[in-house]
């Protein structure tokens, strides 16, 4: 049971983990505010560090400022008298973050992970939020951490969570307490407070279509979206998680895969395949790991864990995290995920149905009524394509997604949907 108890506390923790974006999303901070930087000597005066002595361990770790005008925590770690941790934070003081929701820092590790922490004006002592700050051997990253997917914590237990109030943060620090004996490094650039606008793609109406047109790197992947009619369905209100493959990822399928696909007679099989990327409602990557896995619109449970400093979606690595659009997120992924049912072949339509409804079901009545629309939207408009649903019902099809998308109501647009998907189904048990 502690072994359970300790996998489950440590994919809590890799769900902390915030990757930089590939689109640019610097560029889009709406207003920033600077925590930390080490620009002259005086600015490390308000820092300080607390080592596992105050334990009986006998770990060292400190802190100076290099010639560069950054700050290198560094020292040896030891696990001997039940030690293990290493920190440093600033002193107490009003940071005055209030308006802000995530933090950014700049730092450059030696392949240990870190964390980021922070403490509060009325809670200085042995508990502190802490976010999962992974680090690759000599290489600079700058890190989104969002306030929400700090974790509460006290001598390395987790504790109830308790929503974090940005106005009263008063420290930032860097822990490493990872079990691992021996020197470590990390080298602080900076540490910023921002109100991250990256969410501006959602407020101002960006779909996950265009915020993937505008990332230049989906070209394939939107492609294939057209060609198997699904365009529509990534354009509507959702919401939807997508596991986005760059093009580079469609380039790695065996030769000839991708045009077979997108051949017209093979579109149930395109249709099976994007349908592997895509969940219903708003999956960010901190849920998806602490799940452990997601289901597909597919059907199939797709895994998330991390493994070797890097989070894997199946076979494939993540390159991007939680990327908003107006109607989802966007998880961008190095792979193309094949459903071993789109290799022995597709879901006949009248599966399709029984497993829209399965997966919706439980959605809606959970009170995700839009999510239950979701599903029912993306799997009439895979019904549309496909030879053995009869013309009429292709109509009908048609007419309920036209009356569901001009429906302001996620109850009204799941109940219309899910009405032509009942008569769809009606038909093919009939064989009309």
């Amino acid at each position: 049971m502690k072994s359970n108890l300790s996998n489950v506390r440590s994919l809590s923790l890799i769900a902390l983990l915030a990757i930089s974006a590939i689109f640019g999303r610097h560029s889009l901070f709406a207003s920033e505010k600077e925590v930390a930087s080490f620009g002259n000597d005086n600015a490390m005066k308000i820092w300080t560090s607390v080592n596992d002595g105050v334990m009986g361990g006998v770990s060292k770790g400190g802190f100076k400022r290099s010639e560069q005008g950054t700050m290198i925590f560094s020292g040896e770690l030891s696990l001997a008298n039940n030690g293990g941790f290493a920190s440093v934070r600033m002193k107490e003081a009003a940071l005055a973050l209030g308006g802000t929701d995530t933090l950014v820092v700049k730092a450059r590790g030696d392949g240990r992970t870190y964390w980021v922490d922070l403490r509060f004006a009325d809670q200085m002592g042995a508990s502190s939020y802490r976010a999962f700050l992974p680090t690759t051997a000599g290489e600079w990253k700058e890190t989104r951490l969002a306030y929400a997917d700090f974790k509460l914590q006290a001598f390395g237990r987790e504790l109830p969570f308790k929503p974090i109030n940005p106005a009263s943060i008063a420290s930032v620090g860097f822990t490493v307490a990872d079990k691992k004996e021996g020197p470590f490094a990390l080298e602080v650039e900076y540490v910023k407070a921002i109100a991250d606008s990256a969410a501006s793609d959602s407020k101002a109406g960006k779909t996950i279509v265009d915020v993937a047109r505008s990332a230049g790197a989906f070209k394939t992947l939107l492609s294939a979206a057209t060609a198997a009619e699904l365009g529509g369905v990534l354009y509507g209100e959702g919401p939807l998680t997508v596991l986005a493959p760059t093009d580079d990822a469609f380039a790695k399928l065996p030769a000839g895969t991708l045009d077979s696909l997108l051949r017209p007679e093979n579109r149930e099989r395109l249709v099976a395949v994007l349908k592997n990327h895509v969940f219903s409602g708003r999956i960010t990557l901190a849920k998806a790991l602490e799940a452990r896995e997601a289901a597909s619109l597919q059907g199939s449970k797709i895994p998330f864990r991390f493994e070797n400093g890097r989070v894997l979606v199946g076979n494939a690595t993540l390159l991007n995290a939680d990327v908003l659009a107006s109607n989802g997120i966007i998880h961008a992924i190095d792979q193309v995920l094949i459903p071993v049912k789109a290799e022995t072949g597709p879901l006949k339509s009248s599966q399709l149905i029984e497993l829209a409804i399965e997966r919706g079901v439980p959605i809606f009545n959970s009170g995700d009524v839009a999510g239950c629309a979701a599903i029912y939207e993306v799997t009439s408009e895979a019904l549309r394509t496909m030879e053995c649903v009869s013309e009429d019902s292709r109509n009908a099809l048609a007419k309920a997604l036209v009356d569901a998308r001009a429906e302001k109501s996620a109850r009204q647009r799941a109940w219309i949907l899910r009405a032509a998907l009942d008569k769809t189904f009606a038909g093919l048990e009939s064989g009309k």
